[in-house]
């Protein structure tokens, strides 16, 4: 158990109070959306100082080198200023859990690794590339090491690829659920569950569109969490929309869905919006907080959702979407 010292947290929370006056809010997000192509968009991207200033990132074509860079970014300051660093860490895990599975996926179908691996986990790159081609998996986290295990004898046996997504997700949401769950502070553990229950959801409906039978519903299922079991296994032959009238009676469900008007030929992202909305909204809760591990919480996720907002927007843009079609899929920001 990670014992969490509120008052150690007061240089953390000030440095992070003046990082957030540099969030992007809704007139710089109203100003790419408004700009009148993808190279306008992007120009605000570098007013707000975005990623690390190299010349690999100017053309609006390398937006994911520059986002992935800020992203980076944003935990070396994390790692810099956290009185506990075991917390960063935590999130700082799943990127180690993607570049695992990419190894994987690589090895196991006889093709070169492809260039999307991510130096921002616990692992440089370069180490767990050594990890995984030498079979050292003494250094990896015991659930991590006993996925790897089970994807290679579960390939070899059904030659399955999403055999290695299945496994490596089901494992990375374990470890971050026992991670928050260990650290001893109310919020990051009402935040573990919050995430289990909406993974949870999210994928039972996916499972339900593609008429997944109730034993690969009952494999993929997250434990912990606020939703009863039940609630999943009693409607997996059900209709998604008969489960969310389910789900809304019960009290997260009702306090999530909150406005949602979810129909069952509507798109999936919908519901990804509405669960990425109440978790933001569940974050809001860190400026009431004058010191303590809340806001470096919530900076944390406030960057991510800030990432993700201007993902979907220069994506947008260089598909010669609406502005209006944009905007629908924006998330909820911090600021």
């Amino acid at each position: 158990m990670i014992k969490v010292n509120q008052d150690n947290y007061a240089y953390a929370t000030g440095r992070i109070r003046a990082r957030e006056l540099k969030l992007l809010d809704k007139s710089k997000f109203d100003r790419m959306l408004e700009a009148p192509n993808a190279k306008e968009a992007y120009k605000v991207l570098a007013e707000a100082e975005y990623g690390m200033g190299t010349d690999s990132t100017k053309s609006v074509f390398a937006f994911e080198t520059l986002l992935a860079d800020e992203m980076k970014k944003t935990y070396t300051l994390l790692s810099e200023i956290a009185p506990d660093i075991e917390v960063v860490e935590a999130f700082k895990k799943r990127y180690d859990f993607f570049n695992v599975k990419v190894l994987l996926k690589a090895e196991l179908s006889n093709q070169e690794v492809p260039p999307i691996l991510i130096d921002t986990g616990v692992y440089d790159t370069s180490e767990i590339v050594r990890i995984i081609r030498e079979r050292d998996y003494e250094e990896l986290s015991p659930i991590m090491h006993e996925a790897v295990l089970e994807v290679y004898d579960v390939f070899s046996r059904t030659r399955d690829p999403q055999a290695i997504d299945l496994i490596l997700d089901k494992a990375l949401y374990q470890e971050f659920y026992k991670d928050l769950k260990s650290i001893n502070n109310s919020f990051v553990n009402e935040l573990a569950d919050i995430i289990v229950d909406t993974t949870n959801i999210k994928m039972f409906i996916r499972a339900r569109t593609l008429k997944k039978p109730l034993s690969f519903i009952n494999k993929i299922l997250l434990d912990g969490g606020k939703v009863d079991k039940n609630l999943y296994f009693n409607n997996s032959d059900k209709s998604v929309n008969d489960f969310i009238n389910e789900l809304e009676k019960t009290e997260f469900g009702a306090e999530m869905l909150k406005g949602l008007r979810f129909k069952e030929n509507a798109s999936i992202q919908t519901l990804e919006k509405a669960f990425d909305d109440y978790l933001m909204t569940y974050m809001h809760r860190a400026k009431l907080v004058t010191i303590g591990i809340e806001p470096f919480i919530a900076f944390l996720f406030a960057k991510e959702a800030e990432i993700k907002n201007v993902r979907i927007i220069l994506t947008g843009k260089i598909n010669q979407l609406s502005s209006h079609l944009i905007r629908e899929r924006l998330r909820l920001v911090y600021v």
